[in-house]
């Protein structure tokens, strides 16, 4: 397999705002020459490391910022930080994906967990019971009760000597999450957050973090400039910012690349698509390519079809891979290739492009086209260079009332 650039950055190639999230420095105070990653000057002069300035403070820090920004980079970077300075530390994410992503991402071995599996196992540690979850179909996914978790952590010890947490992607985790985890001792928290990439059904706004950890402005760093996207994928992105101010939005890069496209298709022609796709990585098999889905049902449609395009290659066929439910292959990111996936996986991943697949299929709520925008919001941003929906031509949806009609943002053609 043809290998791709796929390294986390040094705290040297970081903007002023980023190296501010990771040094626990005001924004204004970081500076290009305020030394490496990991110095021995405090921010008072001493010669405490940065990690005591999170234990005069509380330890507590929110990271706010858009796609594109850095997040998962200065989440990772505060991570080696606690790593390099020996601290107990566990890096939580939302989904498995994700911390496949990360620990890929991080130099040497992460201490990271989905935050579901981490705390379910926290809770039967700390008081003995296994984690109260609410009643489902068979086969159904549980959703945690609350209410009983409340009542355990009630008859609980307080946790002694609890490691930092390192939280990416801290707007997918509810209040809840949040007040349990202090309500068993834990103090240090360093969370990246995105109020507008809010995707699950439970959720945390901005407001609900900062008040569930007693955050002021002192502990809030916000990102705002793009480092991932060239100027259109940042611009259609753009096209689908719900105006929420609890996110500020990011300022549009500058780098150059190829348009946005909205492209219909046949429906009997899915065939072709598929060779279309496949066919673009033989050009340039160090690419990774990221196929999003709007449900189960497209995504194996999708795995099938590119298979099945794949296998009529008389050429070295590329890597196509799926990563759904209790199905996790070993996942590589660093090398070219195809990834199919739902939206649900998507969160914090980035690709060389990025094909949502049939976006006429998307689930649209009657009463909050600002849930879906959301949704084309994180999708869209996943692409570092070039981004493509594709849509069903005669298919109507609800999807057509939120998609920018401006050529300069998003260009339409029929594929076939």
């Amino acid at each position: 397999m043809t290998k791709r650039r796929f390294e986390l950055p040094g705290i040297q190639d970081l903007s002023k705002e980023q190296e501010a999230a990771v040094r626990d420095l005001p924004a204004g105070e970081a500076s290009a020459g305020s030394g490496g990653y990991g110095g021995s000057g405090g921010r008072d002069g001493s010669s405490r490391g940065p990690g005591h300035g999170d234990r005069r403070d509380g330890g507590r820090r929110l990271i706010v910022g858009g796609p594109g920004t850095g997040k998962t980079v200065v989440a990772l970077l505060r991570a080696r930080r606690h790593r390099r300075e020996r601290d107990e530390y566990v890096f939580l994410v939302f989904n498995h994906l994700l911390h496949r992503f990360s620990d890929q991402l991080f130099p040497g071995e992460l201490s990271g967990a989905t935050w579901q599996r981490w705390f379910g196992e926290r809770f039967e540690i700390f008081t003995g019971e296994s984690l109260p979850r609410k009643p489902a179909e068979p086969g159904a996914f549980r959703p945690i009760d609350w209410d009983g978790v409340a009542d355990g952590v009630a008859r609980a010890r307080p946790v002694a000597d609890a490691p930092f947490l390192v939280i990416d992607e801290g707007q997918d985790m509810p209040p809840q999450f949040y007040r349990t985890l202090v309500e068993l001792g834990f103090e240090r928290f360093f969370v990246t957050a995105d109020q507008n990439q809010q995707i699950g059904d439970e959720h945390s706004s901005r407001r609900d973090i900062e008040t569930e950890l007693a955050l002021d402005a002192r502990h809030v760093v916000e990102l705002l400039h793009n480092h991932r996207n060239t100027g259109p994928v940042a611009r259609l992105a753009s096209a689908f910012y719900t105006g929420d101010p609890a996110s500020p939005p990011v300022e549009l890069p500058s780098r150059h690349g190829p348009a946005a496209w909205l492209c219909d298709y046949a429906p009997g022609r899915f065939v072709d698509v598929c060779r279309r796709i496949v066919k673009r990585v033989g050009r340039d098999p160090r690419e990774l390519i990221g196929v999003i889905a709007p449900n189960d049902d497209v995504r194996r449609r999708y795995v099938d079809g590119l298979r099945a395009a794949a296998a009529g290659l008389e050429d070295d066929a590329p890597r196509i891979e799926t990563f759904f439910g209790r199905h996790r292959p070993d996942v590589r990111f660093d090398e070219g290739g195809i990834l199919v996936i739902n939206v649900q996986a998507c969160k914090g991943l980035e690709f060389d492009v990025a094909v949502l697949a049939d976006i006429d299929r998307h689930h649209v709520r009657p009463t909050d086209l600002d849930a879906v925008r959301k949704r084309f919001y994180v999708m869209v941003a996943r692409a570092r260079e070039r981004v493509i929906l594709l849509r069903r031509r005669g298919v109507s949806s609800r999807i057509d009332e939120i998609l920018p009609d401006d050529p300069a943002v998003l260009r339409r053609k029929d594929l076939l």
